[in-house]
């Protein structure tokens, strides 16, 4: 995923509403960020520090520790020699887990919830391994004490491929769906293992954990101020989804596509006809913004449906949005008793053949009424079709 998304993935000016959202979301709000040991050695730690000190000169408290995964087990590191190069050393705590109970654990937490109310950072240091509690017991005792909005795992590796696609984002109920499933083969070992703690932390009320390559320049910032990111995310909320539009999405919808109408790669819609057909269109959004939709043409006497004005944008290309929608489109077709489903395209056939499963097919099984309107257009255009 990093080389071939990062172009796409870097923070632009075009970007600044949004980040400011984030910012105004973000702010007074406590992140649990642990970094992994592998990454302390390597030259961007110190980015790292930096990126944590832009979130707390923003007011974002900041939980922080190091850790070792290890056959599965994760244990938080000594940390004193990990964060010299941080800025302003006076203004955090330092909190030695020396635990023997789970009440001096308690205690523990206890105190970080307290002068957290007065600091906005606080490192988890652990200086010895012979604490009769093990790491996974303080990652329960935190999660379920702390008030925080996200956990956050810096480790050395690519978010996972699932189905072709970057994982980008997944619930937890997925997530814990897909690892009792076959397909948690696809996933790598310490995948499966961060897995674990995030739904850990999502059931203790966490918001969201997010699973980030620490090689990557910026990686905080570009996780957390775009509606993408550059790693996994796992939500409790519904940060992605797909839903009908309504009227109040018309604008919207016709500013999203008026690029691609640009370079025709889409018929001309103008806003009156959004508006009439509002019905038909379904829109993909993530964290509330309209990133792509599709418009349904409904030939009921044929019992097949056109899917038009398929549109991502471009920033959001690579991540399986497109085929996301067809596939959705399909779905309630199929379940208004519609049989088949056609797309005409004049640039992405290949697209719609290998991704969403639709095969050439010829202009005398169109639809009558679109029939008409394919040879009145007179466009260089493949017809596809899928059966239900």
């Amino acid at each position: 995923m990093d080389s071939q998304y990062a172009s796409n993935n870097e923070l632009k000016p075009s970007d600044l509403h949004g980040i400011l959202r984030y910012v105004k979301s973000f702010r007074g709000e406590t992140f649990i960020i642990g970094i992994e040991k592998s990454l302390t050695n390597h030259e961007h730690l110190k980015n790292l520090h930096r990126e944590i000190d832009v979130l707390r000169s923003i007011n974002i408290k900041i939980i922080l520790f190091y850790y070792h995964l290890d056959k599965g087990i994760f244990s938080i590191q000594a940390a004193n020699s990990f964060f010299e190069n941080f800025d302003h050393l006076e203004e955090f705590h330092v909190f030695d887990l020396h635990t023997e109970s789970e009440n001096d654990l308690t205690k523990i937490i206890t105190e970080i919830k307290t002068i957290s109310e007065h600091t906005n950072l606080c490192l988890l240091n652990r200086p010895s391994d012979s604490s009769v509690l093990s790491s996974a017991d303080v990652f329960k005792f935190l999660f379920e004490s702390i008030e925080a909005q996200k956990l956050i795992f810096l480790v050395d590796k690519a978010c996972p491929i699932l189905d072709g696609e970057p994982l980008t984002n997944i619930s937890a109920l997925e997530l814990n769906s897909t690892l009792s499933s076959n397909k948690s083969s696809e996933f790598p070992e310490w995948f499966k293992h961060h897995s674990k703690i995030a739904i850990q932390a999502i059931d203790s009320k966490i918001e969201r954990v997010h699973l980030l390559n620490g090689n990557r320049h910026n990686a905080l910032l570009n996780e957390l101020f775009d509606k993408v990111g550059i790693g996994t995310m796992i939500h409790s909320n519904k940060y992605e989804t797909i839903r009908e539009a309504t009227i109040s999405d018309v604008q919207a919808l016709y500013h999203l596509t008026q690029n691609s109408v640009k370079r025709e790669t889409l018929l001309k819609r103008s806003i009156e006809d959004i508006q009439s057909n509002i019905a038909h269109y379904l829109v993909y959004e993530i964290d509330g913004s309209i990133v792509a939709c599709t418009c349904i043409d409904f030939f009921e006497s044929e019992e097949s449906v056109e899917i038009g004005s398929v549109f991502v944008q471009p920033y959001y290309n690579g991540r399986g949005i497109g085929s996301k929608l067809v596939q959705k489109a399909c779905e309630k077709s199929q379940l208004n008793g519609f049989k088949y489903a056609f797309i005409i395209t004049s640039n992405a056939k290949s697209y719609f053949i290998n991704k969403c499963g639709f095969f050439e097919s010829k202009l005398e099984e169109l639809p009558i009424q679109r029939r008409i309107k394919f040879e009145n257009n007179k466009r260089d255009s493949s017809i596809l079709k899928k059966i239900f």
